[in-house]
């Protein structure tokens, strides 16, 4: 029981700092939301108006971030969008002055999102 005792200041030590570490990581990460804003620009539509019905298996899906290919902001950074909808599904996205149509897919990208292809420069391409 003397070993306990000896020991206990020891591990309450290193419980706090643990603890203080994870506040201080948590704190960075909440400022870093906060300074990054809210996300801008128009919201995705999809293509055909027979995907506005969502089923509840697809409600409850996981949120994925998916990077579009090709595009990029003001900023030079690529577009970024959080989407619940599954690999295969195509969303209308304005580049410019156009239109364009992106299809998500399962593919992992390098920051851990996944890429979304845009499918009308491959179509003109031939």
């Amino acid at each position: 029981m003397d070993i306990l005792t000896e020991a206990l200041p020891e591990f309450l030590g290193a419980l706090g700092s643990a603890g203080a570490v994870g506040t201080v990581m948590w704190c960075f990460r909440a400022w870093r939301r906060r300074a990054r804003g809210p996300a801008t620009g128009p919201a995705p539509t999809t293509e055909s108006i027979g995907d506005q019905a969502t089923s509840a298996a697809q409600r409850n899906a996981t949120v994925r971030r998916y990077t579009l290919l090709g595009t990029l902001t003001e900023d030079g950074s690529p577009i970024q969008l959080a989407s619940t909808r599954t690999a295969g599904a195509v969303i209308v996205w304005p580049v410019g002055d156009r239109q364009e149509r992106f299809e998500f897919t399962d593919v992992q990208l390098y920051d851990s999102t996944f890429a979304a292809e845009p499918t009308d420069r491959y179509e003109t391409a031939r």
